[in-house]
């Protein structure tokens, strides 16, 4: 905080240093009444520290109270009231555009002692909560004020801007941007890529005439929240190759690069180095960490750290439940989610989801009705679509098809796509074909280009040997440019993550792989295994069908781990789609001949292969 000047007197001085002294609120309290009582209670260099040490030790009122009782105020408490409105919530953060406003009706003439300056307004417009239009009139004032040459107040407003969705406004700002700083570098780059322009950022990233470690982590973030997980770690490689310190940022966005891809590897050997750094299990670090072992699969040490986190809070929970639910380990998960009540710590909409995901893992319709009615009777929680959803695939998935449909007749809102869809899974798993036919079109009436009920219309017209339909549906589909979401699996054999499609010859070792699922289909005979054709839709010989099967892109990784990998490691893959039944009934039979546990991640659930048996128990 710039403030106006020194300690005059020896009194001044004295109360001045008994501020600086002070590490509790109450210590401020009577440091302010001191100030009535020797008649300093209108002296603007005391009551700036005052406010900026309410501040920062978290006392916003007794602030915004100092401010209101000073008369005709000088820039300077103005400012430190601004800085501490913009740090607090929401609702004190709207008052700081009150404050200001108040503060201009007070600034006549030429008195530049209460006229705002640089340092008012990136408080004032970190108060603009959700507000573009505030924005653009703080904008305004500053051109007013003559302080849009300042880097620090051109960096404050394109941050907001860009915050708001306004990046074309943003860029045009950085451009005309006289001097910039690496911070003005940085919130540019974290601007681009929080509007989706990753190729933007980093295009400006490789511009950079100079770096810090926030650089690295505006990028490495940048990538995470866009979903571009390979480049991710691609950029954290070249980070760790750079000497860069790693930051917390970073750090968290990396682990969730790990976690979508199930690069189990690289994230252990990221807590290796965060533990050697003598990072914390922070909320951040320990959530972070909880979310990517989950999501790799090794629930049992996403658990340990959980145990070991010294603070837990509902985010962290709720990951926890929804690892242990899509680990199978469903028991646990509603124990977790009794000793967060126990704990005192309110769930929300996403800590339900996970409760919901884990009676339908585990088959626990009454328990899983029992939570749905306690969201809105025992939390004060509406249920929302995605619980409905929850509801539809716990019914559909065991069997009770007509039930989960008459659900959907009976909810207060409109089903969407998604709930829909789950009941379509369910008409698919069991058969129902009639009802799962009504279901597409509805489905479709919603989202035309809805891949998964054209394929389910395709299957249905397959299996009475209709081909006629079936190229009317592939006509349609090849009309309004509906295309299959083609199926992809990933494995990380050292620290590299290695893509797969259906049928793949791409990768280097291509040869090998085929030759080792020619021996392993050879092997599957013999333990009597026929391939399941039912998931093949189309008119073609069974030999073909069979063929279709054998080159699915999860056989083809987990043939590439096997021969690439130590005998006796578990194998690792992440899929994008559900896994078919041919895949799911074969690779159970492949952890079997080889003796290897073999984890899989789909769209729905991990299933853990081990000896021949899965842990979904054959029910995802």
């Amino acid at each position: 905080m710039n403030h106006s000047r020194e300690p005059s007197c020896g009194l001044q001085a004295a109360l001045y240093r008994l501020l600086r002294l002070s590490s509790a609120t109450r210590h401020l309290q009577q440091i302010h009444a001191r100030f009535y009582l020797l008649g300093l209670h209108q002296d603007h260099f005391l009551i700036t520290h005052l406010i900026s040490l309410c501040h920062r030790l978290g006392d916003v009122d007794h602030a915004l109270a100092a401010y209101a009782q000073t008369r005709r105020p000088t820039t300077y408490p103005l400012n430190a009231v601004l800085e501490a409105l913009a740090d607090a919530g929401d609702a004190l953060k709207r008052r700081g555009v009150a404050v200001y406003l108040a503060q201009l009706r007070v600034c006549h003439g030429g008195d530049a002692t209460r006229r705002p300056n640089c340092f008012t307004f990136s408080p004032l417009l970190r108060s603009c909560v959700d507000s573009t239009n505030l924005v653009s009139q703080v904008h305004c004032h500053i051109t007013k004020f003559g302080a849009h040459a300042d880097v620090y107040v051109g960096t404050t407003l394109l941050d907001s801007y860009s915050k708001r969705g306004k990046a074309e406004v943003a860029q045009q700002l950085f451009d005309e941007m006289p001097v910039r700083s690496i911070v003005s570098w940085n919130s540019m780059i974290s601007g681009l890529a929080r509007n989706g322009d990753v190729v933007g950022a980093q295009e400006l990233f490789d511009e950079m005439p100079q770096r810090n470690n926030v650089s690295w982590a505006s990028m490495i973030t940048g990538y995470a929240q866009n979903g571009h997980f390979h480049e991710t770690l691609l950029l954290f490689d070249e980070m760790a190759s750079s000497g860069i310190e790693l930051d917390k940022m970073a750090a968290v966005s990396v682990l969730s690069a790990c976690a979508n891809l199930g690069a189990l590897g690289l994230g252990k050997k990221l807590h290796q180095y965060l533990d050697r750094a003598g990072c914390s299990l922070d909320l951040f670090i320990g959530g972070a960490l909880v979310d990517m072992y989950s999501k790799c699969g090794v629930v049992d040490q996403a658990v340990d750290v959980f145990t070991r986190m010294p603070e837990k809070n509902v985010v962290v929970y709720s990951s926890m439940i929804m690892g242990l639910a899509m680990n199978g380990r469903c028991i646990e998960a509603l124990m977790a989610f009794e000793d967060m009540r126990k704990e005192g710590i309110q769930p929300n909409d996403i800590t339900l989801v996970g409760v919901m995901c884990a009676c339908c893992h585990g088959g626990l319709i009454d328990e899983g009705r029992q939570y749905f009615k306690s969201m809105g009777q025992t939390y004060s929680i509406t249920p929302k679509l995605q619980h409905y959803a929850c509801m539809v695939d716990l019914l559909g998935r065991a069997g009770q098809v007509k039930d989960a449909y008459q659900f959907i007749e009976e909810m207060p809102i409109d089903p969407d796509v998604v709930v829909w869809g789950a009941l379509l899974g369910a008409c698919r798993i069991h058969g129902e074909f009639e009802l799962g036919k009504y279901v597409a079109r509805r489905i479709l009436q919603l989202d035309p280009g809805h891949s998964g009920s054209h394929v389910f219309l395709s299957s249905a017209c397959a299996r009475i040997r209709d081909w006629k339909g079936l190229k009317k549906i592939t006509k349609r589909m090849v009309s309004s440019g509906t295309k299959k979401i083609p199926g992809n699996s990933w494995i990380e054999v050292n620290n590299v993550v290695h893509h797969f499609f259906a049928g793949d010859k791409s990768h280097l070792q291509s040869d090998k792989i085929y030759m080792k699922l020619a021996e392993l289909g050879k092997l599957l005979e013999i333990e009597g295994y026929s391939p399941n054709v039912v998931s093949v839709v189309c008119d073609v010989e069974e030999e073909d069908k069979e063929q279709a099967l054998y080159v699915h892109s999860e056989k083809i990784a987990v043939a590439f781990g096997l021969i690439s990998t130590p005998e006796g490691t578990d194998i690792r893959i992440v899929k994008n789609l559900r896994v078919c039944i041919d895949c799911h009934s074969s690779i159970k039979l492949i952890s079997k001949i080889v003796r290897r546990d073999i984890i899989l991640r789909d769209s729905n659930r991990f299933h853990h292969f081990t000896g021949g048996t899965c842990s979904c128990r054959d029910y995802w």
